[in-house]
C-alpha cells in the first residue's frame, strides 16, 4: 500500500456532465464557472472533475466534468470521499458538546483514553484539534499500511488503530505542530463516550441530519443511497479505476471517512460560518483560535488559515486513496467554494489549483474584491532576478513593513512583517518550486508589486 494516502490538498470537450442550480445564479456567472471548470479538468487531465460554488444568495452552482467510471459520465450527485475534510466536521461536533457543557476544551484526555504508552494522558482537547499534541500519526507507520493491504474489506476499530500503530511522540506536548491523523481518532472516541453513540450515528443525529445533507455518509457504517464513484488509483498493477470497498473507510474513520458531494459539502461549510451547527462566538473564539503552521498559514481546531489573492480565507482539504478534496471560504464576500476529484494520480495541489480559478471568477464577478496582480509595478528592486536561494528587496525607497509572495494561482506561499528601517529585506526561497512569482509589499499608504522568477 502506498503509504502517500494521508487523508489530507483549453480544448472544449463534448463528454462532461453539467447540472446547475439555475433559479437564482446569474447565467453569465455560470457560464464562467463552466468554462473556467472545462479548461482545468482539460488542462491537468483530471479523470474526474465535480465543484460547486456559493456566493451570498444567489444559490449554488455545481457541475461535474469526466468519468466516475470507464466510459461512464461523472454526475454532481455521485459520491466521492472528502478525506481529512472529515476533521472539520468532527472538530465543530465536540464544540457543539463544549456549548453543551458536556466537555472543556482544556480538558485532559487520560479520562477518556489510558492504557497507550504513546499517548500522553495529559494531553487537552485542544491540543488534539489544533495538531498539538505530539501524538504521532498512525498513517506515517509502515506496519499499518502492511496490515491494511493483507486485508482490504477488514473492519478496523479505533481502538485497534491505537494500540497497534502509534508510535514514540514526534515532540513534547504542546510545543510544536504536527498534523496527526491519530488525534482525531481520539476525537472520535471522546465523543462517542460522551454522547452514548458511535461517531458516525452522532454527526447524522446533529449535523448531516438537521443539514439535510442527503448526499453525505459516513461508511462503512452507513450505506450510501446514492452512486458512488469509481476511484482512479494505483494498487501496484498501474492507474486504473477500482471499485472502493467501503470497509477501508474504517481506518480513517473520525480522521477521514465521509463521502459526501460537493454541493453538500459547500452546504456545511456554508452552515458552519453561518452559525447553523456551533454558535458564531464559539466559532470566532474557539475553532478560529489560530496556531501557526507556516509563514502564509495556520491551523484552528479542524480547519486551515490561508490567503489566496491577498485574501484571507479558510479551508480544509482532503486526500484519501483515490480521492481529493479542496475547499475554500471567503467570508468577506460569503464566496464558499468545494472541488472533488476521484482519482490520486493528482494530488490536492491540483484541486486547489482549480479552487484558485474558480475563486478567481468569483473575485471577477465581486467588483470590490479584485487585487489586481497583472500590472507589475517598477518600483521594486529585486536581485537577483530569475533566483535560486535567496532575494534581496531593496527598501531604500519604499519604506515597506511588509512583504508577501503568491504563487500564480494567488495562493500566499510567504509572508513576513519587516522592519521598515532596514534597507535591504532577505526573503529565502530555496524551497520553492522554479516558476514565476508575484512578490506584493508595502506600508499603510503605497503597495507595490513586481514579478519574480524562480530558476534553480
Amino acid at each position: 500500500m502506498n503509504t502517500k494516502f494521508l487523508f489530507i490538498v483549453p480544448v472544449f470537450i463534448s463528454l462532461f456532465f453539467l447540472n446547475s442550480v439555475k433559479a437564482q445564479v446569474p447565467a453569465d456567472l455560470q457560464q464562467k464557472l463552466q468554462d473556467t471548470l472545462v479548461h482545468m479538468k482539460n488542462f491537468y487531465h483530471f479523470k474526474g472533475l465535480s465543484a460547486s460554488v456559493s456566493y451570498k444568495s444567489t444559490g449554488v452552482w455545481k457541475s461535474a466534468l469526466g468519468e466516475s467510471a470507464d466510459g461512464v459520465n461523472l454526475t454532481t450527485d455521485d459520491l466521492i470521499g472528502i478525506g481529512s475534510n472529515t476533521k472539520t466536521f468532527i472538530a465543530a461536533m465536540m464544540l457543539k458538546l463544549v456549548e453543551n457543557g458536556q466537555v472543556h476544551l482544556y480538558d485532559t484526555i487520560g479520562s477518556w483514553i489510558s492504557g497507550h504508552p504513546n499517548i500522553n494522558g495529559q494531553i487537552t482537547i485542544r491540543q488534539l484539534l489544533n495538531h498539538t499534541s505530539g501524538i504521532a500519526s498512525y498513517t506515517n507507520s509502515n506496519d499499518f499500511w502492511d496490515s491494511v493491504s493483507a486485508d482490504m474489506n477488514r473492519i478496523w476499530s479505533k481502538q485497534e488503530i491505537l494500540s497497534k500503530f502509534v508510535t514514540t511522540p514526534s515532540f513534547p506536548v504542546g510545543t510544536n505542530w504536527e498534523y496527526s491523523n491519530t488525534n482525531f481518532i481520539i476525537v472520535g472516541l471522546i465523543e462517542e463516550q460522551l454522547v452514548g453513540k458511535p461517531v458516525y450515528q452522532i454527526l447524522r443525529d446533529s449535523i448531516f441530519n438537521p443539514l439535510a445533507l442527503d448526499h453525505t455518509f459516513f461508511p462503512p457504517y452507513e450505506s450510501p443511497t446514492y452512486s458512488y464513484a469509481q476511484v482512479y488509483t494505483d494498487l501496484g498493477a498501474g492507474y486504473s479505476f477500482w471499485n472502493f470497498p467501503f470497509a477501508l473507510n474504517s481506518v480513517a474513520d473520525a480522521a477521514g471517512a465521509i463521502v459526501s458531494n460537493t454541493e453538500d459539502n459547500t452546504k456545511f461549510w456554508k452552515a458552519l460560518f453561518n452559525g447553523q451547527i456551533i454558535k458564531k462566538e464559539t466559532l470566532v473564539d474557539s475553532m478560529l483560535h489560530w496556531t501557526p503552521v507556516s509563514s502564509a498559514i495556520s491551523y484552528g481546531l479542524g480547519i486551515m488559515k490561508e490567503k489566496y489573492f491577498g485574501n484571507t480565507v479558510f479551508s480544509h482539504g482532503g486526500t484519501w486513496i483515490g480521492q481529493i478534496n479542496s475547499n475554500l471560504v471567503d467570508t468577506n464576500r460569503n464566496i464558499f467554494i468545494t472541488v472533488l476529484s476521484n482519482q490520486d494520480s493528482l494530488d490536492n495541489a491540483f484541486t486547489d489549483k482549480v479552487v484558485a480559478a474558480l475563486y478567481k471568477v468569483m473575485l471577477n464577478y465581486v467588483p470590490t474584491a479584485v487585487i489586481d496582480f497583472d500590472h507589475a509595478n517598477s518600483n521594486i528592486v529585486l536581485y537577483p532576478n530569475p533566483a535560486s536561494d535567496y532575494v534581496y528587496v531593496d527598501n531604500n525607497l519604499l519604506d515597506i513593513n511588509y512583504l508577501s509572495l503568491y504563487d500564480m494561482n494567488g495562493r500566499e506561499v510567504y509572508h513576513e512583517v519587516v522592519d521598515r528601517w532596514s534597507k535591504q529585506i532577505q526573503l529565502n526561497v530555496n524551497k520553492l518550486a522554479n516558476g514565476m512569482y508575484i512578490i506584493r509589499c508595502g506600508n499603510e499608504q503605497k503597495k507595490y508589486s513586481s514579478t519574480l522568477i524562480i530558476q534553480k
